[in-house]
């Protein structure tokens, strides 16, 4: 329970605060490993989800939110929000659920992962990145 904290902690700190430290793509790594650490753990604690509660959410809110951010928002099989989102579907089934826009870790994912307004260019082929499909 231990470790699910921490990584509760450094996620819910990047996603929600300014003193976090990880970029979207560390973020989306930190829930990969979250993820899958509750999966090989095989923990059956119901208080578990309710880690994070009096914060902007729980576990269980990150869960659900990063569940349906990544599946609308991944780049193909072997990018890394795919990888997110097949960890993320060892701990949650969606059943008959959609998704949940109010969900603040959705929303907040959803805003890392927006291109800048101002598009970097690529160093791959010179265009505005996106262009090329390199996705900045």
């Amino acid at each position: 329970m231990r470790n699910i904290n921490r990584y509760f902690k450094v996620i819910d700190n990047s996603l929600f605060l300014t003193t976090g430290k990880l970029d979207y793509n560390r973020v989306t790594d930190a829930i990969i490993a979250l993820a899958n650490y509750i999966y090989e753990q095989d923990i059956n604690d119901e208080f578990m989800w309710d880690i994070g509660e009096g914060g902007v959410c729980t576990l269980g809110d990150l869960i659900v939110g990063a569940y349906w951010h990544y599946s609308e928002h991944h780049l193909g099989m072997n990018s890394d929000g795919y990888a997110a989102f097949c960890a993320l579907g060892q701990v949650f089934g969606p059943g008959m659920s959609s998704v949940e826009e109010e969900n603040e870790a959705y929303m907040h994912l959803k805003e890392m992962a927006e291109p800048p307004e101002e598009l970097p260019v690529c160093s791959e082929c010179g265009n505005l990145c996106g262009e090329c499909g390199c996705y900045w």
